[in-house]
């Protein structure tokens, strides 16, 4: 008798077992402590330095959130602390579990498919702390080398190892300087800044029989509170007193083959045209333009007047024009910008001619020209440069350029041009092609030949990933590149905002 009652209460031992093991095998409505596992030891997160590397918006309707932490932060983990930032997590103790990634999204997030994460299903571990307000944070071990964390809002940030050990260097600066959501210096807000780029394209036939240069313009603008945004233009826009100037090469309405400048303010209801007065001409004229530069005082070009049109355009003079008078039959001299260094100009002249005495340069005019100059870019500054062209027009000979040995003034380039060391920036992006350094070296943007990227300056180091990065054209030229700061890139910001 007595071993029946022990079979019949082993009997309902194994059945109580059985239906709990059954219970516990759906997922569905489970909650996470039921999907946890005793991890290994040694699956537990590692000490040391990680890096922001991307992050992913869990949910559509957040896509336009600015995220809370900026793009490389870093991230800090010790035995009794954890840092992003400024967001400082200090804990005596952790827990660690062990999960698959699909069920902790599932139940987590509601999230079914979690394929945008770029990660297979796999067995992870979670790393959860306390803080002092009892608030839970939990950092996801996805591997040796990324973690990742979801803040408050609703973004996963992904981190690449760094170091197996806390880089104290970059810690030291990153406790100083670097925020969630906003930098800072000295212990102030950033700087207001702003950034305007313009681009000349290669001449290409578009609505037209007659290939045509297209010109457009990017501005990006950083708000002290770290928030980021950009507009992008046709044509060139040029801020100037307390205007929005919108240049652009016309044809005449005479004449197809006659180009000319066109300025307008866009935020004028009495629409004026800065083009110089109408050549009577010009229905008989065919005149080509390319715009090379433009600040709010100059513009470059180059240009060919008087040219017979057999499909190709090939324009091979340059020249400087005021803003206020961009006429071609009206080009600035050397010695009307720099009135006390022409000598110097005369002097890079000969100097050049010196050294090409071997060549024979009967086909080039070699008498100084001082209205034959420009303004070009490379190696991440600008540069004067003048020009010695061919007598005639020639299909075979090029114009030769030489090297004027003068800084470019502020009339010129603006104070706030930062040369920035390309060859330091191609050592970590070889693809770069011009860089673009702010007056504070917090930011700097990089072209590559179909790519203007912004990236934070985080001590000395460039950021690992974009704060913004625009689709460009390999024949793009930059003919545009100004920082604004303060003030001044509030008020630009607030005029163009007026545009849209």
């Amino acid at each position: 008798m007595k071993f029946r009652k022990i079979i019949k209460f082993n009997f309902i031992l194994l059945f109580m077992y059985l239906i709990i093991n059954v219970m516990s095998c759906s997922t569905f409505n489970a909650s996470l402590d039921s999907l946890f596992v005793a991890p290994k030891v040694e699956n537990i997160l590692v000490k040391g330095t990680w890096n922001l590397d991307s992050f992913y918006y869990m949910y559509n309707k957040n896509t336009g959130i600015t995220p809370k932490i900026p793009s490389d932060s870093y991230l800090f983990i010790s035995d009794y602390y954890l840092r992003i930032n400024d967001l400082l997590f200090e804990y005596d103790t952790f827990k660690v579990k062990t999960f698959m990634l699909s069920d902790y999204m599932r139940v987590k997030f509601k999230i079914d498919d979690f394929s945008f994460l770029n990660l297979e299903d796999k067995s992870v571990n979670i790393f959860t702390i306390q803080d002092e307000d009892k608030n839970m944070y939990e950092f996801i071990k996805y591997d040796d080398d990324t973690i990742l964390f979801y803040y408050d809002d609703d973004i996963m940030y992904s981190f690449k190892k760094v170091s197996n050990k806390i880089d104290t260097e970059i810690e030291g600066f990153v406790k100083d300087n670097l925020k969630n959501n906003v930098i800072t210096y000295d212990g102030e807000y950033m700087n207001n800044v702003g950034f305007l780029i313009s681009f000349r394209s290669e001449r290409k036939v578009t609505d037209h029989s007659i290939p045509k240069s297209v010109y457009r313009s990017i501005w990006v603008y950083q708000n002290n509170d770290g928030t980021y945004a950009h507009k992008v233009f046709d044509d060139i826009i040029v801020p100037k007193d307390g205007k929005i100037l919108n240049i652009s090469v016309e044809s005449s309405d005479k004449n197809d083959l006659y180009e000319k400048i066109a300025i307008d303010d866009l935020l004028s209801d009495d629409v004026f045209i800065l083009d110089g007065d109408n050549n009577t001409n010009e229905e008989f004229i065919n005149q080509f333009i390319d715009i090379t530069y433009v600040n709010e005082n100059y513009i470059g070009i180059n240009y060919d007047q008087n040219i017979e049109y057999l499909g190709n355009i090939n324009i091979d003079k340059c020249a400087m024009l005021s803003i206020d008078d961009p006429v071609i039959e009206r080009r600035l001299k050397f010695s009307d910008i720099f009135q006390k260094s022409v000598k110097i100009f005369y002097n890079s002249y000969y100097k050049f001619i010196n050294l090409l005495k071997k060549v024979n340069l009967d086909a080039y005019d070699t008498e100084p020209r001082e209205d034959s100059f420009k303004l070009e870019r490379y190696g991440g500054d600008w540069f004067l440069k003048g020009r010695v062209n061919t007598k005639l027009p020639s299909s075979t000979l090029k114009p030769l350029d030489f090297d004027i040995e003068l800084l470019p003034n502020k009339k010129l380039i603006s104070e706030n041009n930062v040369s920035a060391n390309l060859g330091q920036i191609k050592l970590r992006n070889p693809e770069a092609r011009d860089a673009f350094m702010s007056p504070d070296r917090d930011l700097v943007v990089i072209l590559t030949s179909t790519t203007m990227g912004v990236y934070k300056i985080i001590g000395d180091k460039i950021s690992n990933n974009a704060i913004l990065e625009l689709s460009i054209d390999s024949g793009d030229n930059v003919i545009l590149g100004e920082w604004y700061t303060g003030d001044k890139a509030v008020e630009v910001e607030l005029l163009l905002e007026k545009l849209e």
